[in-house]
């Protein structure tokens, strides 16, 4: 056992579309074995016709046998017809009985947010009254900054987490919370100013609300104070770079062509494609690039590091928090209705601009891969309809969001990750295929915080997806295997780009 749950990314957890195939099938079965017991009465009224009622006779004896396997016949088909009609059902009982648990689930949610932010609400203005009392509003205004100061926003989260304690940030049950939390945003402030209107627009923002209103928190304190939290920045133009150095278990380094990130072979796999993505480091490459020729032109392949800068604000590395805040919330409709801050992250932005620095052209076809960030930059080009994306891979990335439609998405999360859930539940995509997986007791440690996040416990996931017999499965590694032909790319590069200051 792999020890993979696999489903499509559409709205329902029960293949209904297996059970409608099934009904089908059965359907034309009984259709068939109905026009055989139509053809025995016809051939049974022939041999009554000329039989007569004498154990000897041949005629009397065929349609002893034909009268038996008309009624056996009709009898199957019957049998046929009904579990077909049941079957069909099913599926639709199904997916009404899904549909209806979903919606009380999320109706739930939303009232329990609400409800939560209107209890906070009568606490929030004493306490705002006190604080600006006692402090007045040069002492509030100094205390903001800190929330986007980089050394005390470090500091803070280290003490928070040496009291809590690391493991809690690997539990499943925290990992849905954050999930639960990242689409119930807008409806604790809908109760905590009392506002029905922001209640009523909740359910129409499908993307997590939680990365909006953060930009939107960070652009007012920005006004206030001047701090550059969270603000988007331009970015260089990307340069070709030498391979990462790839590092063995012990720490020696060893060839770039060693299995890993420098590996041109071909490609045979989602393992392989999870070995190509380059180290999230600091200072290293962000994007790879693969080109395939072939009669129709050059495909290409584009691998997208992860996060390698956790501070709050924008310093050099573009993949960063503020990118992926701003990543996060360019799938929402939240900045389109009410003018938040948010334009498209700085990551996405240099692996365009490295794709285009490659040669890769409009309507070229590209498979894109990222693990972390680095699958959401790798969605976020799979829902962009002025690309030819043929399929995107995502490693533990908060993709859930991205309106994806019928591009073939293969998201990989597990179980004690919650970096893909900051994306909340999401929106469905019928060409999304969901890989989860339950990595067990894992052992957090200073400078690993999320060890189910790693890139290296990803890979082991995606090797255990190159040996799963899931039909969905099968077929995704063999549109990867048929896009690059089986051959070794032509070319491979490495890209880096860097923020510049404003």
């Amino acid at each position: 056992m792999s020890g993979l749950e696999v489903r499509s990314g559409g709205s329902n957890s029960v293949e209904t579309e297996s059970l409608i195939a099934e009904a089908v099938r059965l359907a034309a079965v009984a259709h068939l074995v109905d026009g055989w017991a139509t053809r025995a009465g016809t051939l049974l009224a022939e041999a009554e016709r000329i039989a007569t009622p004498d154990p000897v006779d041949r005629a009397w004896g065929a349609a002893i046998d034909l009268d038996t396997a008309r009624a056996g016949f009709g009898s199957a088909g019957r049998a046929a017809s009904d579990l077909s009609t049941a079957l069909g059902l099913g599926a639709t009982r199904y997916v009404i009985a899904e549909g209806v648990v979903t919606g009380l689930a999320e109706a739930g949610q939303r009232v329990g947010a609400g409800l939560l932010g209107l209890a906070a609400s009568g606490m929030a203005l004493p306490l705002a009254s006190a604080a600006a009392i006692t402090l007045g509003p040069i002492g509030v205004a100094s205390i903001l900054p800190l929330v986007f100061d980089r050394d005390r926003y470090g500091e803070a989260i280290g003490e928070a987490l040496a009291e809590h304690g690391l493991p809690i940030l690997s539990d499943p049950a925290f990992v849905g919370f954050v999930r639960a939390a990242a689409d119930q945003a807008d409806e604790f402030l809908a109760g905590l100013f009392r506002s029905q209107g922001l209640f009523a627009i909740g359910a129409e923002l499908d993307a997590p609300e939680n990365a909006g209103l953060l930009l939107a928190a960070a652009g007012v304190v920005g006004l206030v104070t001047g701090a550059r939290g969270l603000r988007e920045t331009a970015i260089s133009d990307p340069v070709r770079t030498a391979a990462p150095e790839v590092v063995a278990p012990g720490g020696r380094a060893v060839d770039s062509g060693a299995r890993g990130v420098g590996d041109a072979g071909p490609v045979h796999g989602i393992g392989d494609l999870a070995d190509r993505i380059p180290p999230s480091e600091a200072g290293g490459p962000q994007v790879r690039i693969e080109r395939y020729d072939s009669a129709d032109g050059p495909r290409w392949i584009v691998y997208s590091a992860g996060t390698a800068d956790f501070g709050a604000t924008p310093v050099e590395e573009p993949y960063d928090m503020t990118a992926n805040v701003h990543g996060v919330a360019g799938a929402s409709v939240l900045h389109d209705l009410i003018g938040l801050p948010s334009e498209a992250a700085a990551s996405e932005r240099a692996l365009r601009a490295s794709m285009a620095e490659a040669g890769v052209e409009a309507g070229d076809p590209v498979i894109v891969v990222g693990h972390s960030a680095g699958g959401m930059v790798a969605a976020n080009l799979a829902g962009d309809p002025d690309l030819d994306v043929v399929a995107a891979v995502s490693l533990g990335g908060p993709v859930a969001q991205v309106a994806t439609g019928g591009v073939p998405v293969l998201s990989v999360a597990h179980a004690e990750d919650l970096v893909p859930a900051t994306a909340g539940t999401g929106v469905a995509a019928s060409g999304r295929v969901e890989v989860g997986r339950s990595l067990g007791a894992v052992a957090p440690a200073p400078g690993d915080s999320v060890p189910a996040h790693a890139i290296e416990r990803y890979r082991e996931t995606a090797r255990l997806i190159d040996r799963d017999d899931d039909a969905r499965l099968v077929e995704f590694r063999e549109l990867v295997t048929d896009f690059t032909g089986g051959s070794a790319p032509a070319d491979v590069s490495y890209w880096r780009s860097e923020r510049t200051r404003e």
